[in-house]
C-alpha cells in the first residue's frame, strides 16, 4: 500500500508597496516624529486659540454694562452756587447715568459732566461750565470747526463733529454758562436730551 503524504503549497509572498519603475516594491514612507509632534501642536493650538477667541468677543464692554450713579449731589452742588441756571434732564427714563463729576476751579467757576448710556448702547455726557468757553470747547472738540446751528428749544445750539470725528457736540454759549452735549450717540439722540433739560 502506498503511503500518502499530504504536502503543503509553497507559500506565497505578497509583498505591498510601492512598485518603482524597475518593477520592486518599496515600502511606504512612515511618518517621522517631527510631523507628528508638528501636527499635534498645530491640534493643540486650535483648541486654545477658538475658545480664545470666542470668550474675547462675547466679554467685549458695552454702555449698558457701565454701572448707574445717582447725580443729584453733582446737580444739587452747582445749584448752591448760584453762578447759573444748572439744566437737568428730566423724563428720560430709560437713559442711565453713568458718571457724574463736579470739578471746580479758581476764582468760582466751576464745571459738572454727567455722562448718561442711551437706550442704544451709546452715550451723551452732558457738560455745563462757567469757565472760558474757548477754552471749554477747544478740550471737547478738539479745534473742530463748527459745522453748522440749530434752533432746539427756541436757543441757537452750534453743531460741532467732536473727538477726531468720532462723537457729536452741540454747543449753547450763553453770558454766563456754556452748556455741551457730547457722545458717540446720533444727533437726535443728542436733541433729545437737549429738549429734556429742565
Amino acid at each position: 500500500m502506498a503511503d500518502i503524504v499530504d504536502s503543503a503549497p509553497e507559500p506565497t509572498h505578497v509583498t505591498v508597496g510601492m512598485s518603482s519603475d524597475a518593477g520592486s516594491s518599496v515600502p511606504p514612507p512612515k511618518a517621522t516624529r517631527a510631523d507628528a509632534t508638528v501636527r499635534n501642536l498645530a491640534i493643540a493650538l486650535g483648541i486654545l486659540v477658538i475658545p480664545l477667541v470666542t470668550l474675547v468677543a462675547l466679554c467685549q464692554p458695552k454702555a449698558s454694562d457701565s454701572p448707574t450713579v445717582d447725580p443729584s449731589r453733582v446737580y444739587e452742588t452747582a445749584r448752591e452756587q448760584k453762578a447759573f441756571r444748572v439744566r437737568e434732564p428730566q423724563g428720560l427714563s430709560d437713559w442711565r447715568p453713568t458718571a457724574a463729576a463736579y470739578n471746580p476751579a479758581a476764582g468760582g467757576r466751576f464745571t459738572i459732566r454727567v455722562s448718561y448710556s442711551t437706550p442704544d448702547d451709546r452715550y451723551v455726557q452732558l457738560v455745563q461750565s462757567n469757565a472760558a468757553a474757548d477754552t471749554l470747547i477747544t478740550g471737547i472738540i478738539d479745534r473742530g470747526a463748527p459745522a453748522g446751528v440749530e434752533q432746539i428749544e427756541g436757543e441757537s445750539w452750534t453743531r460741532y463733529t467732536a473727538r477726531e470725528g468720532k462723537e457729536n457736540a452741540l454747543v449753547l454759549i450763553e453770558p454766563d454758562v456754556t452748556v455741551v452735549v457730547v457722545g458717540d450717540a446720533s444727533l437726535d439722540t443728542a436733541r433729545t436730551m437737549i429738549r429734556s433739560l429742565q
